[in-house]
């Protein structure tokens, strides 16, 4: 007979069910260990690696209240969406019937992204396993005159063309180009194309994802 068959029931009871509760004790320490921190941590750093990838910033991380990574960026702005525009302008101007006029074409790029000098951050939680995302606002960059033609330079009989008019042609030129860009909704598409990025990366590792409001400048 084995010292287990000496061992009278009821003592026999208590040792399995203290087996059985170190084992449930270990397994919960493994899933609450799974849910509470390895999950958030790996989708931290997929999450973080992948706007590193796409907006050349690494975002500052919060898992569950906690900063584990600081914002940084080797560069200072990223254009996201580069919009070619033509842009025209005709002018003329009357004096004593003597007519002079300018009409001028030019060919621009605007170029519209994010200041990675303002705020990028993501907050993950676990329950549920959420991704919020922080973006600032969309800035248009930069708007460059790649050609320029003028049309037509014609001066009156003595109501002449100045080099002060072609200068002034070609400074609404480009004061009309900077215009149609901030109204051609560049920023929205700079914003949603920014969102559709971020969700894609954060849903194919199994989370969801909100988008919180930018940072007010202090």
């Amino acid at each position: 007979m084995t010292p287990a068959d000496d061992m009278p029931r009821s003592a026999r009871a208590v040792a399995i069910a203290g087996i059985l509760a170190a084992i449930l004790l270990i397994g919960g320490s493994f899933v609450a260990y799974r849910l509470f921190v390895q999950a958030p941590a790996e989708l931290a750093r997929v999450t973080a690696d992948g706007i590193r990838a796409i907006f050349q910033v690494t975002p500052r991380v919060t898992v569950n209240q906690t900063v584990i990574i600081e914002q940084a960026s080797p560069i200072l702005e990223i254009a996201t969406i580069a919009r070619p525009m033509l842009i025209d302008h005709q002018w003329s101007h009357s004096w004593l019937g003597s007519t002079k006029t300018i009409h001028v074409r030019g060919t621009f790029t605007a170029k519209a992204g994010y200041n990675l000098k303002e705020p990028f951050a993501i907050t993950i939680t676990h329950d549920p396993l959420r991704v919020t995302a922080r973006l600032p606002e969309p800035r248009l960059l930069s708007v460059q005159m790649d050609s320029f033609t003028v049309v037509t330079d014609e001066s009156g009989w003595w109501n002449r063309i100045t080099a002060e008019d072609r200068s002034q042609a070609v400074t609404t030129l480009q004061a009309l180009a900077r215009s149609k860009a901030e109204s051609s909704g560049i920023l929205n598409d700079v914003r949603s194309g920014a969102e559709d990025r971020i969700r894609e990366l954060v849903e194919r590792n199994g989370a969801e994802v909100l988008f919180a409001a930018p940072e007010k400048p202090q």
